[in-house]
């Protein structure tokens, strides 16, 4: 791509999803940009609800998804660092969410 070529849309998507994700009320862009990041089947056991000074809060949906999700949180931490550049994460919180 040339430099005078405009950037894609697709590419900007999930800066600017961070970027919303970060002022208040924006648990729909974090949820968006969780799924985009992290992928449909990890998307449906659990959910984004806040993030705050680099770290991330997500409700799980069960104890179980809790302990897969805990030893995977240093490769979901990164593949979030490497696709949002403008909010970057030091840890994810992961709790279990209501049932």
């Amino acid at each position: 791509m040339a430099a005078s070529d405009p950037t894609p849309l697709r590419a900007l998507l999930p800066d600017l999803l961070g970027r919303l994700g970060q002022q208040a009320g924006g648990v729909p862009a974090l949820s968006a940009l969780w799924a985009r990041v992290q992928g449909k089947i990890i998307a449906a056991h659990s959910r984004p609800i806040q993030l705050h000074e680099g770290v991330l809060q997500v409700e799980v949906s069960s104890p179980t998804w809790r302990g897969t999700l805990e030893a995977q949180e240093a490769v979901l931490r990164q593949r979030w660092n490497s696709a949002v550049r403008s909010a970057p994460l030091r840890r994810i919180d992961l709790r279990l969410g209501p049932p």
